[in-house]
């Protein structure tokens, strides 16, 4: 388990406030989170957004925002009502598409460890560290061209 409490200096966050904020804290509960004041943040493009579709694909699995496309090249993993998956178990992919029609309200980033999603009291999680990615990125994000089409041209970003 990843304990976020120890690496608090280096985690940067949005949204409202979580529970957890004590020593020994896992990966699903957390404390306050703060706001970013930069808002050329890539994740901040997401925030208000809702998910529009689950994909499944060989290699990577996808969340797809009515624009900007989300996906995990590592196997993600999170809560949802209250359950924890990680992705392949069994029931994974029946949580996972639970996400559909929910909203952004915050993130977390922990360089070369998670990159986090938050959707009110559920979660959705990216692994970022090498051994979880099998390869050279563990995440990628592509944005919305002027015309308001997925395209590299409205950014990419890779962790």
């Amino acid at each position: 388990m990843i304990d976020l409490i120890k690496m608090r200096p280096q985690v940067q966050t949005v949204g409202a406030e979580r529970k957890g904020d004590q020593a020994g804290g896992s990966l699903w509960q957390h404390g306050l989170v703060h706001i970013a004041n930069n808002p050329d943040d890539m994740l901040q493009l997401l925030m208000g957004l809702e998910v529009s579709a689950v994909s499944f694909a060989r290699g990577y699995v996808e969340l797809q925002f009515d624009g900007p496309v989300l996906r995990s090249l590592s196997d993600p993993s999170g809560v949802y009502g209250g359950r924890e998956w990680r992705f392949p178990a069994p029931g994974s992919l029946d949580l996972m598409r639970c996400y559909i029609d929910k909203t952004v309200d915050g993130y977390e980033l922990v360089p070369d460890r998670i990159l986090a999603l938050h959707f009110g009291e559920h979660r959705f999680v990216i692994p970022l560290d090498p051994e979880s990615s099998g390869g050279p990125e563990a995440a990628h994000m592509v944005g919305v061209d002027e015309s308001g089409q997925v395209s590299v041209r409205g950014g990419m970003w890779i962790w």
